[in-house]
């Protein structure tokens, strides 16, 4: 396990930044390549991101706001969990992702962080959840097949 609680991943997407870039500030592309079918995400610096993701069984509503917001270069936003009962993290976990062009393809690079601050009782369980979401659910994979079907 990841001692620093920590999902790190990169891809590289043959397709220049600008086009790579679309895909994450355009609030439809972004519902297609998250698969989430319903979402609020005001692109805007400390504008309102609310997500609604399904893991099993359970539902959860993701809530947050942009923190960081550099054009064709980096965003980033914080992201709590709120469950099916209403009840939501006390702390916030930090979505970054960085873009950078590099011999005509785009590197993202993807940082989930902030894991080792959740409730000791509850951080190892959604750590795992979050890992599996970003890493084996196909999201990326998803990302890099619509931009070059575009």
């Amino acid at each position: 396990m990841n001692t620093d609680l920590e999902v790190t991943l990169e891809i590289l997407i043959p397709a220049p930044k600008t086009q790579v870039w679309h895909f994450f500030m355009n609030a439809e592309k972004m519902k297609t390549w998250l698969g989430a079918d319903e979402f609020v995400i005001d692109m805007t610096d400390g504008g309102k991101i609310e997500i609604p993701l399904s893991f099993g069984d359970q539902e959860y509503l993701i809530i947050g706001e942009f923190s960081i917001l550099l054009f064709e270069e980096r965003y980033a936003f914080v992201w709590r969990e709120q469950d099916q009962f209403g009840d939501e993290w006390f702390n916030c976990t930090t979505v970054i992702f960085d873009i950078e062009e590099k011999d005509g393809s785009t590197l993202v690079r993807f940082e989930h962080n902030g894991f080792k601050y959740l409730p000791a009782e509850t951080r190892d369980g959604i750590y795992q959840r979050y890992l599996e979401f970003w890493g084996k659910s196909g999201i990326f994979k998803r990302l890099n097949a619509l931009i070059l079907a575009e």
